[in-house]
């Protein structure tokens, strides 16, 4: 369980890693960086935007939106996480239950694997009466003698 609950925090990650990759591009395709002074932190030159302010709030709101569900997914998967602390009876006791819940579901699995193999060997018998069946009827099978 927590090393399925690890692998979906990571691919969270990613996700926000990639998320936030998107979100500089974008910015910087709609509101390209303008230089600044060094000193003083003063605009050098005013660039030029095809796009209107309204346009980028609009678009920057989107992007955080974006970021900010991907955070909220990675804190709930955390949520999940065991506690570090948990005393090791605690420990003990929650992997016994996923062990016998494992051997469970093991067994279950085993019968409906049992069940699906005998329904196979049925439809392979449909099956091969059905072809033998044709072969006779298109003349390219002799009838055998217990058929």
């Amino acid at each position: 369980m927590s090393n399925d609950l690890l692998t979906e925090l990571q691919r969270h990650l990613r996700d926000v890693n990639d998320q936030f990759a998107v979100v500089i591009e974008q910015l910087v395709h709609i509101a390209p960086p303008v230089p600044v002074d060094g000193d003083n932190g003063q605009l050098v030159a005013e660039a030029p935007s095809a796009v209107s302010q309204a346009e980028l709030q609009a678009k920057a709101l989107e992007l955080s939106k974006g970021l900010s569900q991907r955070f909220k997914d990675i804190t709930a998967v955390i949520n999940k996480l065991p506690d570090v602390c948990e005393p090791p009876e605690k420990q003990d006791a929650r992997i016994s239950a996923l062990l016998q819940e494992h051997h469970a579901l093991r067994k279950e699995l085993g019968t409906v694997m049992q069940e699906a193999e005998r329904k196979l060997e049925e439809i392979h018998g449909c099956y091969e009466a059905i072809s033998q069946h044709a072969l006779r009827q298109a003349g390219k099978m002799v009838p055998s003698n217990n058929a």
